[in-house]
């Protein structure tokens, strides 16, 4: 009778996923999901991120998954209007039954997204936003990027100390604009400063040209762009043309790599603040993986798909500590326990007092249409 006790209760383990999984969960996979703009001016920058992430969920699953799970990723297009990702959210946690959402991207959308999958009790993980007024913590939201506020306050910093004063912003037309123009604002007030021109554009970059004049005729000595996609672009034509040579600095989301291949050498003097490792170096034991993957998949590397990458490895991390036994509370306390934990040469922060993984900022240079660090 003892080995059929011992089969029956073999039986009884092999089951137990199965007993007590989640929504969004089987015994063959884990479905996440994520609303971006797959469509619209800023697609390009969606694409990367979620690139990046499909390499290193396609290296686990290669591998088995976790806990023999294969990771899925369902992805809708709200083409970076907020009201579609929003519905959006609501189809992927009722309509598709996703576990988790992962890489939501923007900080209007998210801004209308966080609060559906805070109330759903769904975590949210890795949102592609810097913002600092969805910083506030709430258990299910889990940042791994530094904000906005802190990539700000770094290119103000290093100006400063450099001996420059003289400071414009440009800025997106919308809540990512507007929350970028805070921040730097309140940078430069705690350094008694304040820009001597700030001009919106619109993320269409159809107003460019005009942009452009107003920041010609003010002639600040360095320009700090919350702009990304195609805004970047005509900002950095339109100046070119009017022959104003501001210093330029952007945030990570300008997409740098969507910009050089429309500017080629023209992508010239630009400073970029990063919120990961640089991907084209081997300083980071993550960043080699990363490399060595992307080569593999031949897919074009970036810091953009570096990101999510470094995203995608993480909250792997998490599910693996969640347990076979997965379920939405024990993934945001396994997230919650990666204080400390080394992604890769990168420290993660989580803890249950701090959902941001990452305070880590650094400045890359831009020039002849190539990254010189």
């Amino acid at each position: 009778m003892r080995p059929l006790k011992s089969w029956i209760a073999a039986v009884l383990l092999a089951a137990t996923p199965l007993v007590h999984a989640e929504i969004g969960v089987t015994a063959e996979r884990i479905l996440i999901g994520q609303t971006g703009a797959a469509s619209g001016p800023l697609a390009t920058l969606n694409s990367e991120y979620l690139g990046g992430a499909g390499l290193y969920f396609d290296t686990v699953n290669r591998g088995g998954g976790v806990h023999g799970r294969k990771i899925e990723l369902i992805t809708l297009d709200d083409a970076y209007d907020a009201e579609r990702a929003e519905q959006n959210t609501r189809a992927l946690i009722q309509d598709k039954q996703v576990f988790a959402l992962f890489g939501c991207f923007g900080t209007g959308p998210s801004l209308r997204t966080i609060p559906v999958a805070t109330e759903a009790r769904v975590p949210f993980f890795a949102p592609y936003t810097g913002a600092d007024m969805l910083r506030g913590m709430k258990p299910e939201v889990f940042h791994m990027r530094a904000s906005y506020g802190q990539e700000i306050e770094k290119i103000v910093s290093h100006l400063v100390s450099a001996g420059i004063t003289s400071i414009g912003v440009v800025h997106h037309a919308d809540s990512f604009g507007t929350a970028g123009l805070d921040v730097a604002r309140k940078a430069l007030a705690g350094r008694g400063l304040t820009a001597v021109v700030e001009v919106a554009v619109k993320a269409s970059a159809e107003d460019a040209e005009q942009a452009a004049d107003t920041i010609a005729q003010a002639n600040p000595a360095a320009l700090i762009m919350v702009t990304a996609g195609k805004s970047s672009i005509g900002i950095m034509q339109g100046l070119r043309a009017r022959d104003a040579r501001p210093m330029l600095y952007g945030l990570s989301v300008i997409s740098a790599n969507q910009l050089i291949k429309t500017l080629g050498e023209n992508a010239h003097g630009l400073v970029i603040a990063q919120v990961v490792p640089s991907p084209f170096r081997f300083d980071h034991e993550v960043a080699q993986a990363y490399r060595k993957a992307a080569e593999a998949a031949k897919v074009e590397m970036s810091y953009t798909s570096l990101e999510g990458y470094m995203a995608a490895k993480v909250l792997t991390e998490g599910l693996t500590r969640a347990s076979a036994e997965l379920t939405r509370d024990k993934l945001i306390k396994a997230l919650e326990s990666l204080n400390g934990w080394d992604a890769g040469g990168v420290k993660i922060g989580f803890s249950p007092r701090d959902h941001v993984a990452s305070k880590f900022v650094d400045l890359a240079i831009i020039s002849r249409g190539k990254y010189l660090r």
